[in-house]
């Protein structure tokens, strides 16, 4: 059994003609979209399958739920409406967005490419700015579309900030600019708008005191909706790899809720709402099940060597006394904060990274009012060595100078 694994090269309608199994989130989609707002965010660490989620979504709303990919799902059988309309689907990875220049031809090219496959009768000259650009764009798209608005999904926004602390970045502050303007103009379009999705593993700051930005956005990261969304759930674990945790737990003569327990200490425990629903990252446990044959060793599968152009360099810069914040001490609302690019508050950014979750959610009795109050410690035990590892590259940083 082969199952599909969540990169950017993938798409959902490959994973339904292949020979992998698509683990069925479409009424998670359905309810995110029966209680969206127009500007929204989503933030997942890596190898979550937000690429998925959000291909998944343009499917729907370009083909309608009627598609014979979609009659065995969910939504097949769900009220939610979901008009057929043009769908714009943007990926801030692009090798070219490392400068405002490259952003502003990134840009470009997109709306230059989708304007002639379409046959919409429109000239953007590239003199223009961005932000006029994007209007005319989205005025000239939102007029093809059978509802008169269009559904904007952008996947990794963050990169481009997360290159910035790589230092990949000369003139950060240049494109920031430039990815300001791009977002005002969406937000001064919002007629035309039904749902801008926007989805990376960080929260930043895409409004600022100089620049307005995109002044409103929901961040849906951490509500109801959004639980499961993304992730295994315990019972898509439990549907999915039944054999797989049978075969694993006889191998080490134990039962198959302490193997999975294991599994789940290892992979597991992500908690993204007050309710106690823990969550598996999608890419490990995959990883995990495809090459143990039997085994019942434990390894890390997060390709910590992403972070060493970066964490290391930051852990020595602020320190560790964002650890003072993990249980049991209440680390309050920091881990939804959107972050500064100048100023990383490092709680936020490891929290938001996937190397904490919550591990305790209580509410207040006070009569008067209601409030949460969050502990968080380290999510599991392949992160925990993941952390040790920049924390040992940190110190290594900070001897040297």
């Amino acid at each position: 059994m082969n199952f599909f694994e969540n990169t950017s090269q993938q798409s959902f309608s490959d994973l339904i003609l292949g020979e992998s199994i698509y683990i069925d989130k479409t009424a998670q989609i359905s309810s995110l979209y029966s209680n969206h707002n127009k500007f929204e965010i989503l933030i997942r660490p890596w190898g979550f399958g937000k690429t998925l989620l959000l291909d998944t979504i343009n499917f729907i709303f370009t083909n309608g739920r009627e598609h014979s990919f979609l009659k065995n799902l969910s939504i097949a059988t769900l009220e939610t409406d979901f008009p057929k309309q043009t769908v714009l689907k943007l990926d801030f990875s692009d090798r070219r967005i490392h400068s405002a220049e490259g952003f502003k031809s990134f840009i470009h090219t997109f709306y230059k490419s989708y304007l002639f496959e379409q046959n919409i009768p429109l000239r953007l000259n590239r003199d223009l700015s961005i932000y006029w650009m994007t209007m005319y764009f989205i005025r000239a798209v939102a007029s093809t579309s059978p509802t008169g608005r269009i559904v904007f999904l952008i996947d990794n926004y963050d990169q481009p900030f997360l290159r910035f602390l790589e230092d990949r970045i000369a003139n950060f502050q240049d494109l920031y600019d430039e990815m300001l303007d791009f977002y005002h103009a969406l937000y001064d379009q919002v007629e035309f708008i039904d749902w801008l999705l926007i989805c990376g593993e960080t929260k930043f700051a895409l409004s600022t005191e100089r620049h307005e930005g995109l002044p409103y956005i929901s961040d849906v990261s951490y509500s109801d909706q959004s639980t499961c969304i993304c992730g295994f759930s315990q019972g898509d674990i439990h549907k999915y790899f039944e054999d797989s945790i049978q075969d694993e737990a006889e191998a080490a003569g134990e039962t198959a809720e302490i193997y999975l327990g294991r599994v789940t200490d290892w992979y597991g425990r992500y908690r993204f709402t007050p309710h106690n629903i823990p969550v598996t990252r999608p890419y490990s446990i995959k990883s995990y099940f495809s090459k143990t044959n039997y085994r019942t060793d434990f390894k890390t599968y997060y390709p910590v060597e992403r972070f060493y152009n970066f964490l290391p360099k930051l852990l020595a810069k602020y320190g560790r006394n964002h650890e003072r914040l993990l249980a049991p001490n209440d680390c309050g609302y920091l881990f939804s904060d959107s972050l500064d690019p100048y100023n990383i508050n490092m709680f936020s950014l490891l929290y938001q990274l996937g190397f904490y979750s919550f591990t305790s959610i209580t509410l207040s009795k006070n009569p008067g009012f209601q409030k949460y109050k969050y502990q968080a410690g380290m999510v599991n035990n392949e992160m925990n060595e993941c952390y040790l590892k920049l924390v040992d590259m940190a110190e290594n940083i900070s001897l040297s100078r």
